[in-house]
């Protein structure tokens, strides 16, 4: 049985990250930048990340990385400070960033 709290508010939000890794010649290369950023975003964004795409190409990676929070702008912010993560470093650049913030928990969703 769902019993919220009165002032309960659960927004959940998630980042998925394209990243190009231009001088990678192996699969090894590949691994230590991908291996880095996920590991940065774990420490220093308290965030769930996991690469999830592209796993076989030395060239490219996709990584998410997601976020809870009681506030919406508190979610977001943490999203752009992932995003702003994984744009630093000389060995990669972002193709693509696409973030989804959804409030969950509400009387009658899932």
């Amino acid at each position: 049985m769902y019993l919220p709290a009165p002032d309960e508010s659960l927004w959940i939000g998630v980042v998925r990250l394209v990243v190009h890794i231009p001088r990678s010649l192996s699969l090894k290369d590949r691994r230590r930048v991908v291996q880095s950023l996920v590991s940065r975003i774990l420490v220093r964004h308290h965030a769930a990340a996991a690469e999830v795409g592209h796993l076989d190409n030395p060239g490219a990676a996709v990584i998410a990385a997601t976020v809870i929070s009681n506030d919406p702008r508190v979610a977001k912010a943490r999203l752009d400070a992932i995003r702003v993560e994984a744009e630093k470093g000389g060995d990669h650049w972002l193709a693509e960033v696409t973030t989804w913030l959804e409030k969950k928990g509400e009387h009658g969703s899932s």
